[in-house]
């Protein structure tokens, strides 16, 4: 017992012995946008995609923390929504008593500290799939700008957490607060709405962070939202306001999430922001892709006063580690979803139809395509069956659609469907679990709607010598709706808000005096993508999801031809310098096998996109050939 003892006042008097200052380095780890992509395979294409996948991403914080005892784990958030294994569980095979998510189940092995909120994690499925989420997870949930409505002064979630974690064996106070994009209560009005309510990001950052710097001795925002240097009070600043939140005195690192987009690497010379080291505004940040594509790791270098008993941030930086083909399947992980990950591939494999028609998405931000034409053409069937003998009967419908599937996540990211049509097939067509809704609108209202649109193209000089790319990629392809059932024209050297030139219905002119049906989804009938008129006209808004429709209807025609009706145009320009077209490569035999003409492509640059010049002069004339043929 004496010998014990005089170990312990050994022991101790070492520690109190400290004195000065120690340096320290733990590392933050951060996921992102994770939509059930637990196991690195593409369910729309039914096939591997060994740069993806949590069980890929759960290796590489394995060899993290085998590096460095000292690591926190945290994830944005929208991760119980996305791949077919969300749906699997949310609609096909509902969850039942106590069961839960598998990639809940799938963070509480892996032992996350926190995550936050994403918009996708309530508007899609509801308030009750989430609860089911956040009782079953053995971490916190944190949001600070999510409040019950029913109690202003209570939130859906905590706010923050103060994590006691240890760093090097010296006990460390850790807050973490979570953010959510306030746009949640127009994109999931259906669930949120009476129930919730949201304040702007940096307002409650300011509110909350100098509550935490007095509780904590490091301060983490882990935030589901990107990155924009738009003005504060605009709508993408708003849902991406990692900019300003940066500028909030106080917060020592950022976890972000939301864009699907890459920080460090993706926004290069903007001020405030240092890329070679990861900082926006002097704080570490990352913003790691999505799908598990990569791994943030922010690298902190501390000092410890043994005199005071207080931590300081030196310094910092951030890096994102990617999933390559190199990174194995952590086999545990595999082993604990392989149940559910087969049932959805089971699920996925279901024959809808047949099409000898090439779906694809290669050109839908340059001219009509396949895709949006099937949604449109399923949409619109949908609809005159819905409002036959309705009030509405008399009404033309017309219909929006997106390709949603055109870039956003790089060069492989493309819809191409053909041959059998299976339920993949179909969210390859339409990724989102979108929900029917339908807008009376005036002529008028319709041309705002495709003025906004045409956000989607760059202004084009004509008198340039310099190429030029004619998208503007910042620009979502989701938020690019063709309307079928009227023809228009953009003139895409004019400046935005301008580039509307022609908007006809049976040869007349769009105006107030026309009245229509217009069928789109829960997302644009509620305000997302902050298009004019839209929210405020809905008359039909039901829980009939879009891939539901589109499945009726290619079940019911059988074998389906979606051929583009071109009824939208670019205005031919003819330019001294290129014109440049970004798309997978792919699209290169796309062009050869339909005999397209005005897009020729180029080459594959350093990223894997296919480059491609465009000649609006060809590419005009032979869509105008096109639907000649097809009318004829």
């Amino acid at each position: 017992m004496a010998t014990v003892l005089l170990i312990l006042l050994a022991f101790s008097s070492l520690l109190f012995a400290a004195t000065g200052k120690t340096i320290h380095n733990p590392l933050i780890m951060g996921t992102t946008d994770m939509h059930q992509y637990i196991m690195p395979y593409d369910y729309m294409g039914d096939k591997p995609n060994e740069s993806i996948g949590l069980a890929k991403v759960f290796t590489l914080i394995e060899q993290v923390r085998n590096e460095n005892p000292n690591t926190l784990l945290f994830d944005t958030g929208d991760f119980i929504q996305g791949s077919l294994v969300g749906d699997y569980e949310a609609d096909v095979n509902p969850l039942k008593g106590f069961d839960f998510q598998t990639i809940v189940r799938a963070y509480n092995y892996i032992g996350y500290d926190a995550v936050s909120v994403g918009n996708h994690d309530v508007t899609d499925f509801g308030l009750e799939f989430f609860d089911r989420a956040k009782s079953n997870s053995i971490f916190p949930w944190v949001s600070a700008n999510i409040r019950l409505a029913d109690d202003p002064k209570g939130f859906l979630t905590d706010p923050y957490v103060i994590l006691d974690r240890e760093v090097d064996g010296i006990p460390i106070k850790v807050a973490v607060i979570g953010f959510t994009p306030p746009q949640i209560m127009s994109w999931g009005r259906r669930h949120l709405e009476g129930n919730v309510f949201t304040q702007t990001i940096v307002e409650q950052a300011q509110k909350f962070i100098p509550v935490l710097e007095d509780q904590a001795d490091l301060v983490i925002a882990v935030a589901h939202t990107g990155i924009s240097t738009d003005e504060i009070t605009s709508y993408d600043a708003q849902e991406n306001a990692a900019y300003y939140l940066a500028q909030v005195e106080g917060i020592d690192a950022m976890i972000l999430g939301h864009q699907h987009s890459h920080f460090p690497g993706d926004f290069a010379d903007i001020e405030g922001i240092e890329n070679d080291k990861g900082l926006i505004y002097g704080v570490p940040t990352v913003l790691p892709g999505s799908w598990g594509s990569h791994l943030g790791v922010i690298d902190l270098k501390l000092a410890y006063d043994w005199d005071t008993g207080e931590w300081e941030v030196l310094d910092g930086s951030a890096n994102l580690v990617p999933v390559t083909d190199e990174v194995i399947t952590h086999p545990l992980l595999a082993e604990l979803v392989a149940d559910k990950h087969e049932a959805t591939i089971e699920y996925v494999r279901t024959p809808i139809g047949w099409t000898d028609t090439e779906i694809t998405s290669y050109f839908s931000r340059i001219m009509d395509n396949p895709v949006t034409q099937i949604i449109n053409e399923a949409q619109i069937w949908w609809a005159e069956r819905e409002f036959a003998g309705s009030e509405y009967e008399w009404l033309p419908v017309l219909s929006a659609a997106a390709p949603f599937i055109a870039g956003r996540q790089g060069p492989s990211y493309f819809t191409h469907v053909q041959g059998d049509i299976s339920i993949g097939s179909i969210t390859d067509i339409y990724i989102y679990p979108n929900t029917v809704y339908v807008a009376k609108l005036n002529g008028e209202q319709i041309k705002d709607w495709l003025e906004a649109a045409a956000s989607n193209f760059n202004q084009i000089d004509p008198s340039s010598a310099e190429p030029q790319h004619v998208v503007n990629y910042d620009f979502r392809e989701y938020n690019f709706d063709v309307i079928e059932g009227i023809e228009y024209v953009y003139d895409i050297t004019k400046p935005s808000g301008q580039r509307l030139v022609s908007a006809t219905f049976e040869g007349n002119p769009l105006d107030e005096s026309m009245e229509f049906l217009v069928v789109t989804n829960n997302y644009r009938g509620s305000g997302g993508g902050n298009f004019p008129h839209v929210a405020d006209n809905v008359v039909l808004a039901t829980t009939e999801i879009n891939r539901e429709a589109i499945i009726k209807y290619i079940q019911y025609i059988g074998e389906v031809d979606p051929v583009p009706t071109n009824n939208w145009k670019i205005l031919p320009v003819d330019t001294p310098g290129p014109l440049l077209y970004r798309s997978s490569p792919e699209g290169a035999g796309y062009i050869e096998r339909n005999a397209i003409r005005g897009i020729e492509f180029l080459e594959v640059d350093e990223a894997g996109w296919g480059i491609y010049e465009v000649n609006l002069v060809e590419l005009s004339e032979y869509l105008e050939e096109s639907t000649l043929q097809e009318v004829n």
